[in-house]
């Protein structure tokens, strides 16, 4: 996931006086974070008084993902007061340039070890309802969770299966029918982040906080937990036992469940066959390693599904 980053020096400066003028404070890069898909800025700064503060910023001439740090500077002003996130403090869009300053958090990424605060997180997520303006998760999702419809139109499934041979035994036709069927499994007025993963969370003593909310959208409150457990999957964690147990998905409809599943390996295995982007080209191989974990896990959870070749 490593990319180069820029760095705070690499906003032109009047944006940077526009940045400290908001906060009251010149500022200095004290760290700039590792990791991640894309080569924005991502700093924590520090302003004279000690004060912390953390940026996130990119330029348009950098990336074609700039239009998603916008919409995250949008969702991240409206979101209510008890979403478990940092509160975003200034942001401005030149027209080149978009720039956020958020508190700061100090934390660090969740690991495994710290799955049980990881899910009291999700949980408290789930109960917040969704803002008004944010767009129902059945159109964020409408170019996404098209993957099997799409291999299916493409006439590619011969070569799918040569890159999943797990998939040998299944029908395109089955899985593209289910798959139709998600926006309204998926449906509710929940809070629904849209991307959760260990790396959109920050694990401090009080407990986890989330961030980067660019595919924020209103949707079932089970949504994040169900779409973050191929992450966890193909980490070794027991995802059926966690949604047995998860107050989220306990008594939630297993169909409308292992719809979304459906979908989501459709959408894992249809991205990760595209050619990789060039703003973050180990996108690819992180989709291949869930798409894997979710197909195994689908295979056990859903019997038949993947040897249907009706």
């Amino acid at each position: 996931m490593n990319v180069t980053r820029l760095r705070w020096t690499d906003i032109p400066a009047p944006l940077r006086s526009r940045a400290e003028a908001a906060v009251g404070t010149p500022l200095h890069e004290i760290a700039s974070a590792p990791g991640g898909f894309t080569p924005g800025v991502a700093s924590a700064v520090a302003g004279d008084s000690g004060a912390r503060f953390f940026v996130k910023a990119i330029s348009r001439g950098t990336s074609e993902v700039a239009g998603a740090y916008r919409r995250e500077a949008q969702v991240a002003a409206a979101l209510p007061p008890q979403a478990p996130s940092p509160r975003l403090l200034w942001w401005h869009d030149d027209g080149d340039w978009i720039v956020m300053v958020f508190e700061h958090v100090d934390g660090r990424t969740p690991q495994l070890a710290d799955l049980g605060a990881v899910m009291d997180a999700v949980a408290a997520l789930g109960a917040i309802p969704g803002p008004e303006g944010l767009p129902r998760i059945a159109d964020e999702y409408a170019d996404d969770f098209s993957g099997w419809r799409d291999i299916a139109a493409a006439g590619t499934w011969p070569a799918v299966v040569a890159a999943y041979p797990e998939l040998g035994g299944a029908s395109i036709v089955v899985l593209a029918a289910r798959e139709e069927r998600w926006p309204h499994a998926a449906g509710g007025a929940a809070l629904v982040h849209g991307d959760l993963r260990l790396d959109n969370m920050i694990r401090t003593g009080a407990g986890v906080r989330v961030v980067d909310w660019p595919n924020a959208c209103t949707g079932a409150a089970w949504f994040d937990l169900v779409l973050m457990t191929p992450s966890l999957a193909m980490q070794g964690v027991d995802v059926e036992a966690l949604l047995d147990r998860h107050p989220l998905t306990a008594s939630a409809d297993r169909d409308d469940v292992d719809t979304v599943l459906v979908a989501a390996a459709g959408l894992f295995v249809s991205r990760s066959l595209q050619p990789p982007p060039p703003a973050a080209p180990a996108v690819r191989d992180f989709q291949r390693a869930q798409a894997k974990a979710l197909l195994a896990w689908l295979a056990t959870r859903c019997p038949g599904l993947l040897d249907d070749r009706t």
